[in-house]
């Protein structure tokens, strides 16, 4: 199909698919890589987009990504990110943008870029890599995101978080043993 007319008597796509199209077929652009009723409307919006800004969508064309998974790849593309690392629908959404946020924040992406790992988790491990602590190895205690954090606090003040980063605590338990080991450390 080649005219917008052929599209719409196709009857193969919805009037939201339809506009995505129109848009493109408008802005000259070739459509082929969202033309393509398996894709919703906010997939073609995406590739889309990506195709005017002159981006490799092929990092995204897969029909299994949802519309937020090809943001935060499209995003990572506009920065000039490595986005093969998450480019995958093994990851959702949520941990892809910690992924590029790593990348905007100059961080080791790789010492948390694990489809398995909470995308809170993530976040903590990414907080403490920009602020140049490194939690990542304490993922294998399969500890909460609000329990990473007391470790990651532990960390950046100076203080070995292995007495109390244990799933056993909660994390105001930790929270408590951190800030008494803490004082320990101010009173010396």
């Amino acid at each position: 199909m080649k005219t917008l007319e052929e599209y719409y008597n196709s009857g193969i796509y919805n009037m939201d698919q339809l506009y995505q199209i129109e848009l493109g077929l408008d802005d000259g652009i070739d459509i082929t890589p969202y033309a393509d009723p398996v894709y919703k409307c906010e997939q073609m919006y995406e590739i889309r987009v990506g195709i005017n800004e002159g981006l490799d969508v092929s990092y995204y064309t897969d029909h299994h990504l949802d519309f937020n998974q090809m943001y935060q790849i499209r995003l990572g593309l506009e920065a000039g990110y490595d986005v093969s690392i998450y480019a995958t629908d093994d990851f959702i959404w949520s941990q892809m943008e910690q992924i590029r946020m790593g990348y905007e924040d100059g961080v080791d992406v790789t010492k948390y870029a694990n489809c398995h790992c909470y995308t809170s988790v993530m976040e903590e491990i990414r907080k403490g890599l920009k602020n140049g602590v490194d939690i990542s190895k304490y993922v294998e205690r399969k500890l909460f995101a609000n329990q990473m954090r007391e470790v990651r606090y532990g960390l950046e003040h100076g203080i070995d978080p292995d007495s109390y980063a244990h799933r056993k605590y909660d994390y105001r338990e930790m929270e408590k043993m951190r800030l008494e080991l803490e004082a320990q450390k101010n009173e010396k």
